[in-house]
């Protein structure tokens, strides 16, 4: 018996329905989602999508909620990365020490209307 979805991987199922483009689309992003991805906290390949968002690593047991199709890394680890690549930008310039940036606070935004003063 030969095989139908040599090509076209999982959007085989959708048959000659709903365009190449689309078809192709849904194969790529399924193939994508389907897959496993590397884990930020123990850097092996073995995370996997439970559910719409929800991501599963297999080898350390650690729950992530991310992007649907591809999990994205915490900000946590988007900074961490940052500032080791200024160390290694500082230590290649020949820099002792590079300052370490402190996030900006957030400022709230204040109330524009003066507050109504009772008449006592």
């Amino acid at each position: 018996m030969s095989k139908r979805t040599k090509k076209v991987g999982s959007a085989g199922r959708l048959g000659a329905r709903y365009g190449v483009r689309i078809r192709r689309r849904i194969g790529d992003i399924e193939a994508q989602s389907k897959g496993r991805h590397e884990c930020p906290s123990c850097k092996a390949v073995a995370m996997t999508r439970v559910a719409n968002g929800i991501w599963v690593c297999r080898h350390c047991d650690a729950k992530y909620a991310s992007s649907s199709y591809m999990p994205t890394p915490p900000a946590s680890v988007k900074r961490e990365l940052a500032e080791v690549l200024a160390a290694q930008k500082a230590k290649e310039e020949g820099l002792q020490e590079v300052p370490k940036e402190e996030p900006a606070e957030e400022e709230l935004p204040r109330d524009e209307r003066p507050k109504a003063r009772s008449k006592e």
